[in-house]
């Protein structure tokens, strides 16, 4: 087992891509710190994981509050003795909405928790890291913050573009601490959330259109990615971003606004 013997935060983990990422390490044999804004909502997660004969906790953190970020870490560390491993993967996106009607609320919560939590949780855990002389971040970014999202608005893909930012930046800023950190780019990921939010033929069309491997992603292929950026065996990756997206970025095909404004203008009927 690859992670034998780390630790693990992982945010945003009760469910959906945080949930398949803590199983992958916690299959590998890392300790995970499931993490999602209420504790209950983790329990599930930590269950599973115990019953593969893994170990895990549940530790309530609003990753866009700094004080329970701190706090996060701290806990981490009296339970499990130390931080390996942060995958950065809270994140949350609004509905579909052009620019022009994207309100500053809107805005700014959306870059409070995909962009200022990342900030939080690094520079919570980088002095723990430091003290153990490595460490080793994974931040799930999105296809969006390479190119931009049709799934959300532009605050998701400004929010995505800067986590890619930090990323590059920070590399450069901790490698002399033997602290890797990079990014993974997923792109339309197959959670149960995404299954209940689109139709079987909406996902057919993006993925005849979009996907050149034929399907969209689930949440063990960012799991397995995840389990490798964390490992010994990308000692010499650092500020780097890793798709995992069925090749949408090889380009987009036909032009889709069309439809993607259709999506938003159904989206907003259905949810006023």
């Amino acid at each position: 087992m690859e992670l034998q013997g780390k630790t693990a935060i992982i945010t945003g983990s009760a469910r959906g891509i945080g949930e398949g990422i803590a199983l992958a390490l916690a299959k590998e044999g890392a300790s995970v710190v499931i993490n999602s804004r209420k504790e209950k909502d983790c329990l599930e997660t930590v269950e599973k994981i115990r019953a593969l004969g893994g170990t895990a906790i549940a530790i309530a953190a609003d990753v866009a509050k700094e004080d329970q970020v701190t706090a996060l870490v701290a806990e981490t560390v009296k339970h499990l003795g130390r931080v390996d491993i942060l995958v950065n993967n809270a994140g949350i996106e609004s509905a579909p909405t052009l620019l022009k009607d994207i309100s500053e609320e809107t805005w700014d919560r959306v870059m409070s928790v995909n962009t200022k939590g990342v900030f939080f949780c690094c520079k919570a855990v980088i002095p723990q890291m430091m003290a153990q002389g490595k460490g080793k971040i994974v931040n799930i970014s999105s296809v969006a913050g390479v190119r931009m999202t049709f799934f959300g608005g532009a605050n998701y893909t400004a929010s995505k573009y800067a986590v890619m930012g930090l990323t590059n930046h920070l590399a450069w800023e901790l490698a002399d601490s033997h602290i890797n950190v990079n990014a993974i780019a997923p792109g339309a990921v197959l959670t149960p959330l995404a299954e209940q939010n689109t139709t079987p033929e909406y996902r057919e069309m993006t993925t005849k259109r979009l996907i050149p491997l034929g399907r969209w992603c689930t949440s063990d292929d960012i799991g397995n990615a995840t389990v490798f950026l964390a490992s010994d065996r990308a000692d010499m990756i650092t500020g780097q971003i890793l798709a995992v997206d069925g090749g949408i970025l090889t380009g987009f095909g036909e032009d889709l606004r069309p439809v993607i404004r259709q999506r938003m203008a159904d989206m907003q009927a259905n949810h006023p």
